[in-house]
C-alpha cells in the first residue's frame, strides 16, 4: 500500500527530484502550490520539506520566507506524521569539524550568513516543535538541470553551451558535492524510520576547483578562465558515517556524474 507524501518545493530541483523517485516507488504524492491554505485542512501523511533560497544579497525577505516562515507555519498548523526538513552542510563553513553534533558559528563576513541563519533558524523550530521531524543537511548538490543556479550545473552548462567556464574561486578551492539522486535516496529511506534526528548526506570527499575545471575541459573541451581577487571559504570533510552505517550509503562518483551531465546537455 503506497504511501501519502506532502512535497513542499517539489517544483524545484531537489524537490522535483524527489517526487520523481516518489512516483516511480508508487507512492501517493501531492506537491501544493505555494501559501497554499488547504494544506491546513487535511492529513499531510509525510512532508518533506524542499523549498528554499539562497539569494541573500538580492532577495533576502524571499530567503527567509522560504526556508523559514513557510516551514513555520506548517510545524504549527498542519498536521503530519513526519516531516523531513532540508537544511544544508553549509552550516558547517569555516568550522572544524562536520559531525552532526557539532557546534556551528556565524561568521561576520560571509554576506549569505542570512541563509545559514534561516536554516539553523528552522532546524531549531524543527527539534523544538515536540513533532515528528529529521533534519537533513545535504552538501553542494549536483545534476543535469536546465536551469539550476547551484554552481555545479550553472558551470557544467556553461561549458556546453557557452564552450567557457568561468571560475571566481582560486583553483585550490575544495567542497563536498552530492548527486541529488543520493539526496532523494537517502530522504526516502529515512522516510520510513531512522535512528538520529539530524543527517548529513554528503560524498565525504571535498573535490577542489581545479579537479572540477579538469574534468569539464577533458570532456567538454571548454575554456576555463580564472578570475583573480577571489576569497575562498573553507569547509571541512563533510562526516557522512552516519548514513553509511544506518543506510548502507554509498554516494556517486563525481566524475562519471559530470561526463553523463555533459553528455545529457550535449543531446538536449
Amino acid at each position: 500500500m503506497s504511501a501519502k507524501y506532502t512535497v513542499i518545493g517539489g517544483n524545484g530541483f531537489i524537490g522535483g527530484e524527489i517526487v520523481n523517485l516518489l512516483k516511480e516507488n508508487g507512492e501517493n504524492v501531492n506537491v501544493p502550490v505555494r501559501d497554499c491554505e488547504k494544506i491546513f485542512n487535511s492529513d499531510l501523511g509525510i512532508v518533506i520539506f524542499a523549498a528554499g533560497n539562497g539569494d541573500c544579497v538580492q532577495r533576502p525577505f524571499d530567503v527567509f520566507n522560504s526556508n523559514t516562515r513557510i516551514l513555520a507555519d506548517i510545524l504549527e498548523r498542519a498536521e503530519f506524521t513526519q516531516l523531513v526538513y532540508i537544511s544544508s552542510t553549509r552550516v558547517y563553513m569555516a568550522q572544524e569539524s562536520s559531525s552532526e553534533n557539532s557546534n556551528v558559528t556565524i561568521c561576520n563576513n560571509d554576506k549569505r550568513r542570512l541563509f545559514n541563519l534561516t536554516k539553523l533558524v528552522s532546524e531549531e523550530l524543527c527539534l523544538r516543535s515536540e513533532k515528528n521531524t529529521v533534519i537533513v543537511r545535504p552538501s553542494n548538490v549536483y545534476g543535469t538541470a536546465i536551469n539550476s543556479k547551484l554552481f555545479l550545473p550553472s558551470i557544467t552548462r556553461d561549458a556546453v553551451n557557452k564552450k567557457t567556464v568561468n571560475m571566481y574561486v582560486t583553483p585550490s578551492y575544495s567542497k563536498d558535492y552530492v548527486s541529488v539522486k543520493d539526496v532523494a535516496e537517502v530522504i526516502y529511506k529515512i522516510s520510513f524510520g531512522c535512528r538520529q534526528k539530524i543527517y548529513n548526506i554528503a560524498s565525504g570527499i571535498n573535490t577542489t576547483a581545479q579537479e572540477i575545471a579538469d574534468l569539464l575541459q577533458l570532456y567538454s573541451h571548454c575554456n576555463v578562465v580564472w578570475h583573480p581577487g577571489c576569497m575562498d571559504d573553507h569547509f571541512p570533510i563533510t562526516d557522512i558515517s552516519s548514513i553509511k552505517d544506518e543506510f548502507g550509503f554509498e554516494p556517486r562518483n563525481l566524475s562519471d556524474d559530470i561526463y553523463s551531465m555533459i553528455m545529457s546537455l550535449k543531446n538536449c
